[in-house]
């Protein structure tokens, strides 16, 4: 074993020892976790995978499925995707009365697997640096790692989108040398971009939006027939997304009685995050429940009395509560939300620890450690987004995709409500960007910055009116960063 890890090279055993870091901050935060009560969403997403296992019983046992218990806590109330439950399910297969402490366990091992799996995908697409950067951020977060063992989604999907990103951008090299992507690159792009959704649905802009990327270099470097096969590999990328989204669609319309694509929490979290909470029903909302559950409580009654589907309503009353909504007022809660998202990493360090331990020692080392790392590697971000990438052709396409990555994830404090455990979803494209920067300095401080004239890396044909026009994006994307605030800032004045 010593030898294999002498023969790697000092990057990877660099990766080796920082990935065992990685496993060991994951066993020291266990014992703070292991006794957290399920919060929140994480009780449906446990709940959910207990009916999912339980179907399988049925379908294996050739009995009739339990489609009650199904709609009762798979689809519930439409509120989450399923892919945290179809993901809790194969404990509940094997151990169907699993306790707290095997609950947790098994979903650190599991994200610990898909994590050191993707981080190996980064290796072999990007290269030793990104696995390293991400190894150390988030890799090394204490918050993360406590993350880790918790039943909610968003921490999965920035890994699942770390495993996009690895087909993406190959399929993005090869379309700037001229080659389409396969029908097998298209398949795999529209599977994986579904996952995403079904991990955290809020980040479908990402997916979505990176395809479409795709779509445009296809068009605009590809020719003839390269570009009708890159065009119908996409298609079929589509097609793909579309029909592992059908199930989950055509379950909860079914099971709700009205349209449903993804989820039905847009109404309510607009009216929540942006609206007056006290009109959401119309007027008050029953006190003796949260700001969730009595508009679906309410939505439901007026439902039955009107037949008016249970989603419309829902929308009706969102609309009402948000009747007064104004550019200022907007402005004023998108910078509420964002401080939320971006400026508490930490904070729930109090809820993932043993029941009233309250703010001791283990807390402070987790919280403390955690924000002391996130705020340094939100500075870096920070020069990234305002950075053009010009050391590399490589540097320019990866800029390009980093940067829209990121911003399809800065979305969410625009439309929903944000909290302390979003930023997990973008903590590895955090990473990404960190190491992009870091090399882009480094190539310039040594003078390696190729000139338009010279671009080794790519020999198609129109390499310097590519590179052109990436940076023109580039310089769009950094305009749009710093102008989307500066604006949110004069009308919230």
């Amino acid at each position: 074993m010593i030898g294999r890890l002498r023969a790697l090279s000092r990057g990877d055993q660099l990766l080796v020892g920082l990935l065992l870091a990685h496993v060991l901050i994951k066993l020291a935060v266990y014992p703070q976790v292991m006794h957290a009560e399920l919060i929140g969403d994480e009780t449906s997403y446990v709940n959910g995978g207990r009916a999912l296992s339980n179907a399988l019983r049925d379908l294996v046992g050739f009995r009739a499925l339990d489609t009650a218990e199904l709609s009762r806590n798979v689809v519930s109330s439409g509120w989450f995707m399923p892919g945290m439950m179809f993901l809790c399910a194969p404990l509940f297969v094997v151990d169907p009365d699993a306790s707290l402490q095997m609950i947790r366990g098994y979903l650190g091992v599991v994200s610990l697997l898909l994590s050191v799996g993707a981080v190996l995908a980064v290796r072999r697409t990007f290269g030793v640096r990104y696995a390293v950067g991400l190894a150390i951020f988030p890799g090394l977060v204490p918050m993360w790692s406590s993350f880790s063992y918790a039943a909610w989604g968003d921490l999965t999907a920035g890994i699942m989108v770390l495993w996009f990103l690895c087909l993406l951008v190959p399929v993005l090299r090869r379309v700037r040398q001229g080659v389409p992507p396969t029908w097998s690159e298209g398949a795999r792009l529209g599977l994986l971009a579904i996952l995403v959704v079904y991990f955290r649905s809020s980040a479908s802009v990402l997916s979505v939006g990176l395809c479409l990327v795709v779509g445009l270099a296809i068009l605009f470097l590809l020719r003839g027939r390269a570009r009708l096969q890159g065009f119908a590999a996409m298609v079929l990328a589509g097609g793909v997304f579309l029909a592992v989204l059908a199930p989950w669609s055509i379950t909860a319309s079914k099971a709700l009685d009205d349209r449903v694509i993804t989820t039905t929490t847009v109404g309510t979290v607009r009216a929540n995050t942006f609206g007056d909470r006290s009109q959401l029903c119309f007027g008050p909302c029953d006190p003796t429940s949260t700001i969730w559950f009595t508009p679906v409580r309410y939505a439901r009654e007026v439902s039955r009395a009107t037949g008016v589907g249970e989603v419309e309503m829902l929308n009706q009353m969102s609309e009402y509560a948000r009747r007064d909504v104004t550019a200022h007022s907007y402005a004023r809660d998108v910078f509420t939300n964002t401080k939320a998202y971006l400026f508490k990493p930490g904070g729930f360090a109090i809820h993932l620890q043993p029941p009233n331990a309250g703010k001791d020692a283990a807390y402070w080392a987790i919280a403390g450690t955690t924000t002391v790392m996130f705020y340094a590697v939100l500075l870096l971000v920070l020069a990234m987004m305002l950075t053009v990438f010009r050391a590399s052709f490589e540097n320019r396409w990866s800029a390009i995709v980093i940067k829209l990555g990121i911003g399809a994830l800065l979305l969410q404090p625009f439309v929903h409500i944000a909290g302390a455990r979003y930023w997990t979803t973008a903590a590895p494209m955090f990473g990404l960007g960190c190491v992009l920067l870091v090399g882009e300095w480094r190539s310039r401080r040594r003078g390696q910055v190729e000139e338009l004239v010279d671009l080794p890396d790519y020999s198609g044909p129109g390499a310097v009116t590519t590179a052109r026009w990436l940076d023109r994006v580039q310089w769009l994307l950094v305009a749009g960063f710093v102008a989307v605030p500066v604006v949110l800032a004069i009308l919230a004045v």
